[in-house]
């Protein structure tokens, strides 16, 4: 697979329940890269988590599926498969947790060129059978 260099403006959202108002939200401007593989897109980038350390991140969208992998700080592994849930794993000091999500939406948009675009990922996520509540992922890339 070819990748190419790109910017990548990653927001995320997190609306916990019962916390309809309480909104956070981070937004970073990486370096990154992304890639096409058959119908696959992959965005691949690194970044500081805070507090804990350095982590990448591999995303793949395909259609109405996406894979979120972080390794180094903090590793997860959250597969997305629209309307579905879907187990996923988050390891922290105190061992591996089980995630669950289910995706609500999917999607990719991109410039005939395929030099630009966004890819959008919005999913209720649970936590060793905790609700930790609405996740909005937006990524925003360019070609450099």
């Amino acid at each position: 697979m070819k990748t190419r260099n790109a910017e990548i403006v990653f927001t995320s959202r997190m609306n916990g329940h019962g916390q309809s108002d309480q909104e956070q939200k981070t937004t970073a401007v990486l370096r990154g890269r992304i890639g096409v593989s058959g119908s696959s897109l992959y965005l691949s980038f690194s970044d500081k988590i805070a507090d804990v350390g350095p982590a990448d991140y591999t995303v793949r969208i395909s259609g109405n599926e996406a894979l979120i992998l972080r390794k180094g700080a903090l590793p997860m592994r959250q597969p997305l498969l629209l309307g579905t849930t879907m187990d996923g794993t988050y390891e922290t000091a105190f061992g591996l947790m089980e995630t669950k999500a289910t995706a609500e939406k999917i999607e990719t948009v991109s410039d005939s060129s395929g030099n630009s675009g966004s890819v959008h990922l919005v999913y209720e996520l649970n936590m060793q059978g905790q609700s930790v509540g609405k996740l909005t992922l937006d990524y925003h890339y360019m070609v450099k």
